[in-house]
């Protein structure tokens, strides 16, 4: 009687063990995949914040430039304004008095 104890007692803790490995193995995975998971959308939300800031700094520098050209007031004109002028002042002179 006392080896039928003693096997139910051996059989018992094996079924306890291998019951409790798999629902430590399940819990732990379960923990695991929503750690990774709320990981990664944290990687995920920490990109996309990144990737908006350069590109909010892209159309600030954008609208800096546009800005600038639109105050500049010498960007907007030639620099010389008479460059296009064809009329020459001294065309119709008498040079020799005597002619």
């Amino acid at each position: 009687m006392d080896k039928n104890t003693t096997h139910g007692k051996i059989i018992f803790s094996i079924i306890g063990l291998v019951v409790g490995l798999a629902g430590g193995y399940y819990y732990g995975n379960s923990m695991g995949m929503q750690q990774g998971l709320l990981q990664g959308a944290a990687q995920g939300v920490l990109q996309g914040v990144a990737q908006e800031k350069q590109a909010e700094l892209a159309r600030r520098k954008e609208a800096e430039k546009q800005a600038a050209k639109a105050v500049n007031p010498f960007g907007q004109t030639p620099a010389n304004p008479l460059g296009n002028a064809t009329a020459n002042p001294f065309g119709n002179i008498k040079v020799n008095p005597f002619e």
